[in-house]
């Protein structure tokens, strides 16, 4: 019963965009590259951070037009949706853990 309680308060309670915007941010950050070779002087170091800087935009506008077209693909598993139940799932198997701990230390306590 725990755990179905702590699956829908986190199902209701996510925000699935702040957590899919912190997903897509940190896939930005691994797919393009930081700063490189050749940035002697302000000059380069300024359209490199301007190259690098679009390259990134570039690349999180790739990842949300393929989140679209998934959305459009399979409208029954749409990605906040996917969030929405790892985050039950999770808050589920945390509460059903603690539950356990917590009679697994009363119950050892009154045995002795």
């Amino acid at each position: 019963l725990s755990g179905q309680i702590a699956f829908i308060y986190a199902f209701n309670k996510i925000q699935p965009a702040v957590i899919v915007d912190k997903i897509i941010e940190a896939a930005v950050d691994i797919l393009v590259p930081g700063r490189g070779a050749g940035e002697s002087n302000w000059f380069w170091r300024n359209v490199r951070s301007i190259e690098r800087d679009s390259d990134r935009i570039s690349k999180e506008l790739d990842i949300r037009g393929e989140l679209r077209n998934w959305d459009r693909e399979f409208p029954y598993f749409h990605h906040e949706l996917i969030v929405r139940y790892f985050a039950g799932f999770v808050a589920s198997a945390v509460a059903v853990a603690a539950i356990g701990h917590l009679r697994s230390l009363f119950s050892t306590s009154k045995r002795r």
